[in-house]
């Protein structure tokens, strides 16, 4: 299969969903990107901003959704791969001609929903505009793509496979963001006594605080001081000489956003290894053209099968000849005596 077949195949079967997907991308990148007007608070968020910013966080589960999960899911359940597997190309070159295509398409989608934050006039990069990344979003794209293949092919059911994508890319997306990121590298420490602030660093992302012990390692608050004013009983006990603050520096976050969108494509890589693997080794649903082929034997053993009912009359025939035959001359024996 040429690259023309693979292209008009794809969007012959999906010119829908991509057009869909298509305008919903465009329009919420224009949106991220509008500025507004000129006498509006530097850093303000404007609804339609606030709208294309939903879109930006979910729109690799939508890929998912809408051009994934019915890719396999769809054939399987309408029992139509034994005609898109059954021809020249195998179900291996099928699913990798669509991938590439549909996958190609998604992140330079997912790239163009990057290009904005939302907000108005706001130059510099802050943690709440994380994911505004074009490679973040084209990562988180290609995954969604990948998921909703792996599932569609599993559960071989197209409503059960979007459900299904959706909730797990939704938890994968909540996971990553709310465990993982900030995890990517070793927090900063602010480290500082009773009579001292800490001071963390313009647009840091705090993660925690607590008290501290005389080896500046940290302790636990203890029961009697649980139910009190933390900081003051803490201090007056001996059981704390200080306190801490754990952050991640903002000049980290363009080294947070590449891990990322490197994790999310190595998850991708193993999504289709998986879903290529089982494609390749399952025969329940792979087409087989020994329904449609003529064995040798067979296309010998046909003309005589065909003339086993012609010549079957013929014997019948002659048995009934005879025997009127027979009954005649005993007809003319008796006339005669």
């Amino acid at each position: 299969m040429n690259v023309s077949s693979i292209l008009w195949l794809t969007w012959r079967q999906h010119r829908w969903p991509v057009t869909g997907v298509t305008v919903l991308a465009l329009c919420a990148a224009y949106a991220l990107l509008a500025t507004g007007a000129e006498h509006q608070v530097v850093g303000a968020l404007m609804l339609p901003g606030f709208y294309a910013i939903v879109v930006q966080l979910v729109f690799g589960g939508v890929i998912g959704v809408f051009w994934g999960a019915p890719l396999i899911a769809r054939e399987l359940e309408d029992r139509t791969y034994f005609v898109a597997w059954g021809q020249d190309v195998t179900a291996v070159e099928w699913l990798r001609g669509k991938v590439v295509v549909l996958g190609l398409l998604a992140a330079v989608l997912g790239a163009v929903i990057g290009i904005g934050d939302g907000f108005t006039g706001d130059p510099e990069r802050t943690w709440n505009s994380f994911e505004a990344h074009p490679a973040l979003q084209a990562g988180y794209a290609v995954f969604g793509l990948a998921l909703g293949v792996l599932v569609g092919l599993l559960t071989r059911h197209v409503v059960t496979a979007m459900a299904a994508t959706l909730v797990f890319y939704t938890v994968v997306r909540g996971l990553t963001s709310t465990l993982v990121r900030v995890h990517l590298l070793p927090v900063e420490r602010e480290i500082v006594r009773w009579e001292s602030t800490p001071r963390v660093p313009e647009g840091a992302l705090t993660l925690g605080t607590g008290f501290v012990d005389s080896d500046l390692d940290p302790v636990a608050v203890t029961d009697r001081c649980a139910a009190l004013n933390v900081n003051t009983c803490m201090r007056s006990s001996g059981a704390a000489v200080g306190r801490y603050v754990d952050y991640q520096p903002l000049d980290r976050i363009g080294l947070f956003q590449f891990m990322e969108t490197g994790l999310f494509v190595l998850l991708t890589a193993v999504l289709l290894v998986v879903t290529f693997r089982i494609l390749r080794r399952s025969g329940g649903w792979k087409p087989t053209r020994s329904h449609r082929r003529i064995e040798p034997d067979a296309a010998q053993s046909g003309p005589e099968s065909q003339n086993e009912p012609d010549e079957q009359p013929d014997a019948q025939s002659k048995p009934d000849g005879e025997a009127d035959q027979s009954a005649s001359d005993t007809a003319a024996a008796q006339a005669e005596g």
